[in-house]
């Protein structure tokens, strides 16, 4: 009889959580958020903004936007910039385009499109243009009833079931 391996009974590992080199924390101040505003009107995304060393981290500026006033107003006002910024950029992308281009090219502005819609929905959404309705929309539903019924031939039709008063 073949002798197996004997198995060996290790004591659980601990995980060692991947140790981060932490940030030098960047405090708040007037000038850095126009910086980042300034970056971000020209298209550049908050994700590679805040990769830089002299940035603060991806969540502090979320944070300043809940707690310091008029952060977001001037937030809000550079991500309609860039909108308008990745915009230009599908023109001129559009613009280069070859026969051999075509495919990346497709995928490329097709994304910076979602972008700006979703950085501007009003001027660059699915439903852009289109003004609402003016004044309040009313909606009517009728609910319609049908009994199912036989003929002499045992052929199944529909007949609606009309209220008191209906025609």
């Amino acid at each position: 009889m073949a002798e197996t391996p004997e198995r060996r009974v290790r004591a659980p590992e601990t995980r060692k959580r991947a140790v981060r080199p932490r940030r030098k924390s960047v405090r708040y101040c007037e000038a850095l958020v126009d910086e980042i505003c300034a970056r971000m009107a020209v298209g550049e995304t908050w994700l590679a903004i805040s990769q830089d060393a002299h940035m603060p981290s991806y969540t502090a500026l979320y944070q300043w936007r809940k707690t310091k006033p008029g952060v977001d107003q001037k937030v809000e006002a550079a991500r309609l910039m860039g909108a308008d910024a990745l915009v230009d950029e599908v023109l001129e992308t559009a613009r280069a385009v070859t026969p051999a281009t075509l495919g990346p090219a497709k995928v490329h502005i097709q994304g910076l499109q979602w972008a700006a819609g979703r950085a501007s929905p009003a001027r660059y959404g699915s439903r852009a243009g289109t003004p609402a309705p003016p004044g309040k929309v009313e909606l009517h539903i009728r609910v319609r009833r049908y009994e199912k019924l036989y003929d002499d031939e045992g052929r199944a039709f529909l007949r609606e079931i009309l209220l008191e008063g209906e025609q």
